[in-house]
């Protein structure tokens, strides 16, 4: 089975989710809002919901929605929470808001045992480290971009990188995947977003597994059953 590891499913209308059955889906979230929709969505057609709020959603969010949000996480059986984490390359102006937010999940996530799903332009560093003062033992960084140099501590510590299918035109993207060990990918597509004329969705995922057998050198069927690994071994699924 293919496993996308980053969708907005929540973004997407019911017909076409329905299109995407064939791809387990672990859905993430921007704000309190389309949290209540992804974990409606994991009760009835059984995606892996995460729930959090975005970093480009911090300065629209209250204290109230913090709240609630994080109620929303204790109250359910999320494995997940994202997308959380922090932005200095899209919205450097509320990165110190980001890192109060950011907090909060991070202590909910070390509490309960949870998936972090984490954004981090241009902030990777930052993220690792405070993934590990929190003591967090299972995340994933959505979509790296960041120095190869840290993809070293990524995989000793245990977390996991996603490579989009934006691999196949960003250079820097291409890189990571030729650097980064197989045991410490999965995959995304990070739908409903559009980069550089590419309109992401969960079926393009299948592009990347191309992308990925070219670059380890190996089958298609071997990356499937790689990547298939780390994310069932992340997410718990059985």
């Amino acid at each position: 089975m293919l496993i996308d590891a980053h969708c907005h499913c929540h973004e997407f209308s019911d017909e076409e989710l329905a299109k995407f059955s064939e791809i387990k889906l672990v859905g993430v979230s921007d704000d309190a809002t389309s949290s209540a929709r992804t974990l409606e969505l994991s009760e009835r057609i059984g995606l892996v919901p995460c729930l959090g709020i975005h970093p480009w959603h911090v300065d629209r969010s209250t204290p109230a929605d913090l709240s609630t949000t994080l109620k929303l996480i204790e109250r359910s059986n999320a494995p997940c929470i994202g997308e959380v984490g922090l932005d200095k390359k899209f919205v450097p102006e509320t990165y110190e808001k980001q890192r109060e937010v950011f907090s909060a999940f991070l202590r909910l996530a070390k509490e309960y045992d949870l998936v972090l799903n984490v954004h981090a332009p241009d902030a990777w560093a930052d993220v690792v480290e405070a993934l590990r003062k929190a003591d967090v033992d299972k995340a994933v960084i959505h979509w790296y971009t960041g120095p190869l140099a840290l993809l070293e501590d990524i995989g000793r510590y245990g977390y996991y990188i996603t490579i989009n299918p934006a691999v196949k035109i960003q250079k820097k993207h291409r890189d990571v995947a030729e650097a980064a060990r197989p045991d410490m990918v999965l995959l995304e597509s990070d739908g409903p977003y559009e980069y550089r004329g590419l309109k992401l969705q969960p079926p393009m995922v299948k592009e990347t597994i191309k992308v990925l057998a070219e670059i380890w050198r190996m089958s298609e069927d071997d990356v499937v059953d790689r990547v298939y690994y780390n994310a069932s071994r992340l997410f718990r699924l059985t």
